[in-house]
């Protein structure tokens, strides 16, 4: 049993438009793991996060919004897809898994179950 999230790897083309891995980081402390990736050009509505069987699954498309009655005329900007997949400890209490978004970044909360945090143990002394 592992108290680690590990990344998986491999990636899928389910689309035309490439698939990107964004950057991430992963803290811990007694109570939780926290992971923070950064999806720069996401929206908010263009953001999601799934848990299934040990999995979570970090999605999110990057688009490159044209004004209003205008044409291309030179582009260096690209419009991608983010993906990354982890496989979740099964100290990490699914149900209460939290995330925020802001300025680019994802914040995802994996509380630990209370019955896997440390503690110390009472010593009977007679």
């Amino acid at each position: 049993m592992s108290n680690e999230i590990t990344p998986t790897t491999g990636t899928e083309q389910v689309t035309d438009r490439p698939i990107v891995r964004p950057a991430v980081d992963i803290f811990e402390n007694q109570d939780e793991l926290i992971v923070m990736a950064d999806l720069p050009g996401v929206l908010g509505d263009d953001l999601a996060v799934d848990y299934d069987d040990g999995k979570l699954t970090i999605l999110g498309r990057r688009g490159c919004p044209v004004p209003d009655d205008t044409k291309l005329v030179s582009g260096a900007r690209a419009e991608w897809d983010y993906k990354r997949v982890f496989s979740v400890p099964d100290t990490i209490d699914a149900d209460r898994i939290a995330a925020e978004f802001d300025m680019g970044v994802l914040t995802l909360h994996l509380p630990r179950h209370e019955r896997t945090k440390p503690r110390r143990i009472a010593i009977q002394t007679s």
